[in-house]
Order: C-alpha cells, then sequence, then structure tokens
C-alpha cells in the first residue's frame, strides 16, 4: 500500500516538473505533524493517525528535526521550506493559529534547502 503512495508521489512530481504547472499544497505543514506536539505513542487524534503517522513519516520528522538544528530553525520551518523548495512551482497554504505561526511561516519561506536536503527529507538518500 505505501508503495503505490510513493510510486505514484514521484509520478505526480515527474508530471509537475514535465508541465511547469504549479503545485498548490493545501496541507503544506502536514496539519501541524512536523510541529512537535504529537509523538508515536500518542494516537489520541484519529485524523493525523490515519493521514500522517507512518513509519515513513515519523523518519522525515527526525530529519526535518536534525536538518532544523543544522539550519538554527524549527521542523516546521524545515517542512515548510521542504515544499516550497521543490523542482516546480509550488505555492503552499498555511494555516496559522497566532501571530507567532505566522511569524515562523513567513522566516520558513526564506529557508533555503539544495537538491540533496529535500532529497534527503525525501527518503531517498
Amino acid at each position: 500500500r505505501w508503495e503505490n503512495c510513493v510510486s505514484a508521489n514521484e509520478e505526480m512530481i515527474r508530471w509537475h516538473e514535465a508541465t511547469g504547472l504549479p503545485l498548490f499544497s493545501w496541507s503544506s505543514q502536514a496539519g501541524g505533524f512536523f510541529s512537535g506536539r504529537f509523538s508515536s505513542e500518542d494516537t489520541s487524534d484519529t485524523e493525523m493517525v490515519e493521514v500522517y503517522y507512518s513509519e515513513a513519516n515519523w523518519e522525515r520528522y527526525s530529519r526535518a528535526k536534525q536538518l532544523a538544528k543544522q539550519k538554527d530553525c524549527s521542523p516546521i520551518q524545515i517542512s515548510l521550506a521542504y515544499v516550497l523548495t521543490q523542482s516546480f512551482p509550488t505555492a503552499a497554504v498555511i494555516g496559522p493559529e497566532n501571530a507567532a505561526e505566522l511569524q515562523s511561516s513567513v522566516s520558513a519561506a526564506g529557508i533555503k534547502l539544495t537538491e540533496s536536503e529535500v532529497d534527503w527529507l525525501d527518503l531517498k538518500a
């Protein structure tokens, strides 16, 4: 099942690269998955569990934390920078709940990721 999602994701990326059409990322920060508010042991939010709790996503979160430490920012900022640093045009919908979250997202827009960092976050490296 997961392998089918990965294949579809890779196909979608190739399509956006080939056509140049932008991706409109509705949940660009994964509903707060990368915020640190969630843990693999806490399964009380059934929607988050169903949508985001997978071994691969927990590894992505771990890598986002590592990269955030290197870049002196937060994992949630890395998640938004990831969406904005694709090989095709993207637009990210954000959902800040307060001024601090808005400022965090604005700052994240300025974080530059290398192609190898994006691949690493994508579990390709």
